[in-house]
Parts: C-alpha cells; sequence; structure tokens
C-alpha cells in the first residue's frame, strides 16, 4: 500500500512537472519562431532575435569563484546531500551569478547585455563540477569570450544619461564653494550670477558628455533589456538551431512527462474507486 501511494505520488509530481516543462517551452518555441532574427545596427526598436558571438563589454573582468577561471559570465549552484539518509539526491544549497554587462556582437555591431535582467539557458550541461567533498558539489555554468550567443530581448539604442550625470556634477561642484567661485565667478564679486551659472551649466555638460565618451563601454551603441510585459530576455551559449533544438526536444519531453503521469493517476484512482 506504500509503495502504491509513493508511485502515484511520483506520477502526480511527473505530470505537474512535464505540464510546466512543456507550457515554458512551447512559449519559448512560440516566440522563437514568431521573431523574425535581425541584426543589431539594423533592426527597429523592439523585441527582436539575434545571434552573434559573446564578447566582453569593457568592463571589469570576471572570475568564476570556484575554479577562478576567466570568463564573461558564470553561474554557480553549490548542492550538498545527506550520505546518511536514505534520499541521497542532491539539494541546492545556494546560487551565485556574475553581474558585470557583456555584449552580443555580429556583424553590424554590438549590444550590450546585463546579465541580471536575463533568463540565461542553465538547462545544457556545466562546463565543470567540482566535487568539494562528497557530500558537498559546485556546478558551474560559464560564457566566454569569442562563445556563439543567441539572445531574444527588447533592442533599443543606448543614449548617454547625459542631463543626469550633469546635474550630479553640479551638485559636487557646488560642494565646494570656494573652487566653485574660483573656476566661473568671472567678475570676483564672490557670487554666481546667471550668466556664470550659464557658463557652470554648459562646463557641467561637456565634462559630462566627455566621461560618457571615455567609459569603457562607450563604443556599444545598443542594449538588450527586458521588456515591460511578459516576455522573457533570453540568453543562451548555443547557436540558434542548437537552441531551437534544445527547445522543442524538452517541450515534447515535458508533454510525454505530462501524459504519462497523468494516465498513471487516471489508471490509479479507476482501479481504486472501483
Amino acid at each position: 500500500m506504500v509503495d502504491d501511494v509513493q508511485v502515484f505520488a511520483f506520477a502526480a509530481i511527473t505530470a505537474v512537472s512535464g505540464y510546466l516543462m512543456w507550457r515554458r517551452n512551447m512559449r519559448a518555441a512560440n516566440l522563437m519562431e514568431g521573431t523574425a532574427t535581425s541584426q543589431v545596427a539594423s533592426a527597429a526598436k523592439g523585441y527582436v532575435e539575434l545571434a552573434g558571438t559573446a564578447r566582453g563589454a569593457g568592463g571589469q573582468p570576471v572570475r568564476d569563484p570556484i575554479e577562478s577561471l576567466g570568463c564573461l559570465w558564470y553561474n554557480v549552484v553549490t548542492e550538498t546531500r545527506n550520505r546518511w539518509s536514505r534520499n541521497r539526491n542532491w539539494s541546492v544549497e545556494r546560487r551565485e551569478s556574475s553581474t558585470e554587462p557583456l555584449s552580443l556582437q555580429d556583424d553590424t555591431g554590438s549590444c550590450l547585455i546585463v546579465p541580471g535582467e536575463a533568463k540565461i539557458d542553465e538547462e545544457q550541461d556545466p562546463d565543470a563540477i567540482v566535487k568539494e567533498s562528497p557530500t558537498r558539489r559546485h556546478k558551474i555554468w560559464r560564457i566566454h569570450d569569442g562563445d556563439p550567443l543567441y539572445a531574444l530581448g527588447f533592442l533599443e539604442r543606448r543614449e548617454p544619461a547625459l542631463e543626469d550625470a550633469q546635474v550630479e556634477l553640479l551638485r559636487v561642484w557646488k560642494r565646494n564653494q570656494v573652487n566653485l567661485l574660483e573656476r566661473f565667478d568671472g567678475n570676483r564679486d564672490g557670487r554666481i550670477d546667471a550668466a556664470e551659472w550659464e557658463r557652470t551649466r554648459r562646463a557641467a555638460a561637456e565634462r559630462a558628455a566627455a566621461d560618457a565618451a571615455a567609459a569603457p563601454d562607450a563604443h556599444i551603441r545598443y542594449q538588450l533589456r527586458r521588456p515591460v510585459d511578459d516576455r522573457p530576455l533570453l540568453i543562451a551559449s548555443r547557436t540558434e538551431v542548437e537552441v531551437s533544438h534544445r527547445v522543442i526536444w524538452r517541450s515534447r519531453l515535458g508533454l510525454a512527462m505530462f501524459i504519462g503521469g497523468t494516465l498513471y493517476v487516471l489508471f490509479a484512482l479507476q482501479r481504486y474507486l472501483t
């Protein structure tokens, strides 16, 4: 009787898990099929599909915390298990991902991607599994410079936030009144009049523009971000064909799990009720 209950519960869990897997992957497949592949520089603003190569965005170097290998992005899942229990399945203890931006580059240009906004495909095999002990291990996924990169997301042209930077500069300058008067009080009357304040504003605008031009990612003119609706920003370090095949395969597997689990549950209920 106990075994029958366990099998029934397993079948029900399989059916629910399969349904969720089927719906999630079918949605991704429909998005991929309904979104034409574009090139970065020629794509219209909006939700697009891009395929290119992973490149750095000019920021700080990234190294995974377990093997300290250089990469553009990493995700580390630390898992543990109780070696003395009957159920020796691994359970997730901690997740850690890098947040440094990377870019997708094709023949026409590059677009910036902030990993924290994205759902990055982890359903492929990890780059490495590092066993710290018989009961603790780390699974590591990485995106390396030069890897193929596939993305779905909202593409827009990057406009430097010059106005905000100018306001912040003026705020900083105003805190040091002695230096402010020395630089911009042309008639030396001990105050900044309207004409002098206008020169101060122009100087802050020029400084903000120069700082923006000198930023490490200033050469990247576009950004791929998560749209405001419920569509995802999806990133995968594989080719478009590989992503498509994987999504279709997982949707079919989910459907098979749903049908198989549901049929067993219905059969068991019928047997119990008759």
